[in-house]
């Protein structure tokens, strides 16, 4: 009987949402023209997409996913502005015109990275992307001269991010990057007793931060959960 209790009470819950902040670590990067690094991906253009310049033609195709392109250059770099780090920057080809896409290990809502330019107001676009590659919102980014820190939030989840049309004379060079990531999305509220649990959830998260694929990083996650609710309500 409690078992049925407890595979009944489970089936009607779901998993609650979930944010942390993940600092993309460029530490181990390379010179590529796909780079893998702890936190998310990097190419110059999604599958489905083609640059051309500082430009960027076509649209992701779903599963968004990177396609290898031009070589980004990886330079250990200190921007010298307050609040930003030191460490791996990357250059994208065409004179650091050309576009950066950037495909995160979890999806995020919000993003944010140091970025230099050569002249106040030159601008460059910033197109946020869903899991289906579908196109979310297109920010526009007016840069400050030197060294700066930006971001991006408050347009909800998306899942990659791809810059192009840089205009500035110079080129850009992108590094220190974090997002907030956000995993799971309840519609149910889940009862007290479920924190009990809180701290090894997190911990599994953590452990599968640098996941690739976030299916079977939900589907495990979401094992987990129900092992210990079927946990509780057994023995306690």
């Amino acid at each position: 009987m409690n078992k049925m209790i407890a595979t009944i009470i489970f089936s009607l819950f779901s998993l609650s949402a979930f944010a942390a902040t993940v600092d993309i670590d460029l530490s181990g990067a390379t010179t590529s023209t796909l780079i893998d690094a702890d936190g998310a991906s990097f190419s110059q253009t999604f599958t489905g997409q083609t640059a051309s310049g500082s430009a960027i033609s076509g649209s992701p195709t779903g599963p968004l996913s990177l396609t290898p392109s031009g070589t980004i250059r990886v330079v250990s770099f200190d921007p010298g502005c307050t609040g930003c780090d030191s460490g791996n920057s990357l250059l994208t080809p065409s004179s650091f015109q050309g576009p950066l896409s950037i495909l995160f290990d979890f999806n995020a809502d919000s993003f944010s990275w140091v970025m230099g330019s050569s002249v106040a107001g030159s601008n460059v676009a910033a197109d946020l992307f869903s899991n289906s590659g579908s196109l979310i919102n297109t920010v526009l980014i007016s840069m400050l001269e030197g060294y700066n820190k930006y971001s991006i939030s408050g347009l909800g989840a998306f899942a990659g991010i791809t810059f192009r049309d840089n205009n500035d004379p110079a080129g850009v060079r992108y590094m220190d990057m974090s997002y907030n990531s956000v995993v799971g999305v309840s519609e149910v509220p889940i009862p007290a007793a479920a924190f009990m649990f809180a701290p090894a959830l997190l911990g599994l998260m953590g452990l599968r931060r640098r996941a690739k694929n976030k299916v079977a990083y939900l589907y495990f996650f979401q094992k987990a959960v129900m092992i210990n609710f079927i946990t509780a309500f057994l023995f306690v």
